[in-house]
């Protein structure tokens, strides 16, 4: 009986450790569906208790076209994107307005900014 006692209590310790493992990483980029809208939009660092909205087009169920992107974390306004997109990336002029106000005004590619030379930042 007391073996057994013991068993439980490491698998609840090792369950405990694996949750707590699995909430520490960083979660995979992929895709978030706006909550205003079916489109999904490509999200290359999620976090917990994010959503987002997007006030432009949708092709084949991603964004597509000049539009606005509005992150929320945890109910509160976090970044915001206005430009272009295809493909459910950030492709062509935008300007990203981070949630301290900064702007960062540019070009983007396969959703990555770019210097004027064409390479990623």
């Amino acid at each position: 009986m007391k073996h057994n006692a013991i068993i439980a209590a490491v698998a609840v310790l090792l369950v405990s450790f694996a949750a707590a493992a699995q909430t520490d990483a960083p979660a995979r980029p992929g895709w978030i569906t706006a909550t205003n809208t079916p489109c999904k939009i490509w999200n290359p660092q999620p976090q917990a208790n994010e959503s987002v909205t997007w006030s432009g087009g949708c092709k084949d169920g991603l964004a597509s076209g000049k539009g606005i992107l509005r992150w929320t974390e945890n109910g509160k306004p976090d970044a915001e994107f206005d430009g272009e997109y295809a493909g459910g990336k950030r492709n062509g002029p935008g300007v990203m307005i981070l949630p301290d106000g900064k702007r960062l005004a540019g070009q983007w590619v396969d959703d990555e900014p770019v210097l004027a030379d064409g390479n990623a930042i």
